[in-house]
């Protein structure tokens, strides 16, 4: 039973890192259609800016 259990945690897990990783190229996306590199480049070493520009481009995810 624990070994079904692991399964099923680890795929959430995983879901959770997809969405993660799918939600971060879409910032990059966005910034680099938009000419921010300058925000791109912030965002890559701040974490706060970066939540700040997810708040901004993406509020219904913040």
């Amino acid at each position: 039973m624990c070994e079904v259990l692991d399964r099923v945690e680890n795929k959430g897990i995983e879901k959770g890192i997809a969405k993660g990783e799918n939600t971060a190229f879409s910032l990059v996306q966005y910034l680099i259609s938009n000419n921010r590199m300058e925000d791109l480049k912030k965002a890559s070493e701040d974490v706060s800016y970066r939540n700040k520009l997810m708040a901004e481009i993406f509020p219904k995810n913040a």
